[in-house]
């Protein structure tokens, strides 16, 4: 809970992260108001409990958006079920080279603490399994507790609930002497239609409320050169958006003092409220640390920045030109900041001039007296159109889930779980292309593994020779496909199938086709050909895939 608040309207707000809490208290299972993102879990072994089942991927570590792993089953020793204290024993599988996948049991400690300790264990997944039969549920991570903030930071592993049936049924066959393999699946946990990924960035425009919104407004700063350089090569279409609540809209505003303070607190006549930032400057300030003149950033300037977001954005999209909010952001945040003051600290004077230097630098990219009108004025007692469209889509919908958390992503239309840092996040926007349309970003080694080279054996694809000269392997951020590569042609003709596609391939013999491009004498190689010149002759220059025979 936000203790910066004052109790005069405190209350005003409970209910909006009473939500919060709930879903991230390890023994309440209450959690229907959060969005549940599934992935697909496996067992493969033994036969007896073969199944596949639903899993709910874990709010923290990192999820192999677009991948499989699959792993050996492992429970940590007897009496260490539950993994709320670091494991005495190191987690290790019977087979040479499987990687572990911890099995642990909910209760007693944050999910967060069982993934972490299962990961100081060797563990390279954990599954936990709920000790109650109900319906799959986010874990998540505690509200305003600085230690797990911490442990959360270090969890690099992927992690999913399972339903307590499934659970047992891997733990009875392992207390029986079985060797448990399982596969997860997150292949499907976001949707991929095609080659345009389009993701919401659901933030605040507020970096003074404590580490989330530290954490947030750093993540603004480290993204900004992939999230512009992704929406300027029209892979991605990125939109910003910012949670609110509404004052007057809420059962408890009974009192005048009440409504006196969320008049205060929030703008055009109560309707729109920050959740981020203080009620009152005394506490605010507290808060801060005190002292040295600074003046608190209130919930009404919050919001009132956030809409000014809001309009440069749309203003941008409307122009093709969606990247600016990026480059405006990651400004705001260093030149803008809480702690500062005048045209050097958070509100409309730093904001209008970093707006008009990004104008200036990239063109009228940024049309100030546009969005100066679509802001208004937030004192005015009236609905804003813009911030209407926000409250709806924060609320969800069939089609939609609600967004109850900052910071919240959502590629496609499907919630991201997982870090929020840079490679995080790039792995979850790659899964969202269409096989094969990913933009080159998304196969580096940093974002992928390359399934070509992995045991040297370019995934049963054809290739030359042992060392794989020339392979018709073809690394895809999902995974591969077999193609002959170019200067081949497949073996078994247009109408291969995904049974027979590279799996044969032959060289193409450009020279007798007639297909090479050479003045004089043609040469094939293997995969190409070269040209040469006949004597007293030489090409004026060497092109990429020829070579001069002088």
């Amino acid at each position: 809970m936000m203790k910066s608040f004052a109790s005069s309207t405190l209350n005003l707000i409970i209910c909006f992260f009473v939500i919060i809490n709930i879903i991230n208290v390890d023994d309440v299972s209450d959690a229907a108001d959060f969005n549940v993102q599934t992935g697909s879990l496996q067992i493969t072994s033994p036969e007896a409990i073969r199944q596949t089942a639903d899993s709910a991927i874990g709010d923290f570590g990192v999820p192999l958006y677009g991948a499989t792993l699959v792993g050996e089953v492992v429970m940590p020793p007897t009496g260490e079920e539950r993994g709320c204290a670091p494991l005495s024993k190191q987690l290790v599988a019977t087979s040479p080279n499987m990687p572990v996948i911890a099995l642990l049991t909910r209760g007693d400690c944050f999910f967060v603490e069982k993934v972490h300790n299962a990961q100081q264990a060797g563990a390279a997944a954990a599954i936990i399994m709920d000790n109650v039969d109900e319906g799959l549920l986010t874990m998540a991570n505690p509200v305003d507790n600085p230690s797990v903030d911490v442990i959360a930071e270090k969890v690099v592993i992927p992690s999913a609930l399972v339903a307590k049936s499934v659970g047992e049924a891997m733990r009875g066959a392992l207390k029986e002497g079985s060797r448990v393999v399982a596969e997860m699946d997150w292949k499907e946990s976001i949707s991929h239609p095609d080659d345009r990924v389009e993701y919401e960035f659901w933030t605040t425009s507020n970096d003074g409320c404590g580490p989330n919104c530290e954490r947030q407004a750093a993540f603004k700063r480290d993204f900004k050169e992939k999230a512009i350089k992704f929406d300027q090569g029209e892979h991605t279409l990125s939109t910003p958006h910012f949670l609110m609540w509404h004052c007057t809209n809420h059962e408890s505003v009974s009192s005048t003092t009440d409504k006196e303070g969320c008049y205060s607190q929030c703008i055009r006549g109560g309707r729109y409220c920050d959740p981020t930032a203080s009620s009152d400057e005394q506490s605010r300030s507290e808060v801060m640390g005190g002292g040295g003149g600074i003046k608190p950033v209130l919930g009404r300037e919050v919001m009132a920045e956030n809409l000014r977001q809001l309009c440069l954005h749309r203003n941008a999209a409307q122009n093709g030109q969606s990247w600016v909010w990026w480059e405006y952001a990651s400004r705001y945040v260093d030149e803008c900041p809480a702690t500062g003051s005048g045209s050097r600290g958070f509100g409309r004077d730093c904001s209008l001039r970093v707006m008009d230097d990004i104008s200036r630098e990239f063109r009228g990219a940024i049309d100030l007296q546009k969005i100066e009108s679509c802001v208004g004025d937030v004192d005015e007692d009236l609905p804003h159109p813009l911030l209407d469209e926000e409250s709806k889509l924060q609320a969800g919908s069939n089609q939609r889930t609600k967004v109850i958390l900052l910071p919240t992503i959502m590629i496609n239309e499907r919630q991201y779980r997982g870090r929020l840092d840079v490679q995080s996040v790039m792995h979850g926007l790659c899964a969202g292309f269409d096989e094969s349309t990913e933009p080159a970003a998304c196969l580096s080694s940093v974002i992928e593994r390359n399934e070509c080279t992995r045991d040297n054996d370019f995934g049963g694809c054809w290739k030359s020779d042992s060392a794989g000269t020339f392979h018709a392997c073809l690394d895809t951020f999902r995974g591969y496909r077999c193609e002959c590569p170019s200067g081949f042609r497949d073996a078994a003709g247009e109408n291969a199938d995904l049974e027979t596609k590279g799996k044969s391939c032959r060289d193409i013999d450009e020279c007798a086709e007639g297909t090479h491009e050479c003045d004089q004498t043609c040469e094939n190689t293997v995969g190409s050909y070269r040209c040469l010149c006949a004597p007293g002759y030489r090409l004026p220059l060497d092109r990429a895939g020829f070579v001069s025979g002088m």
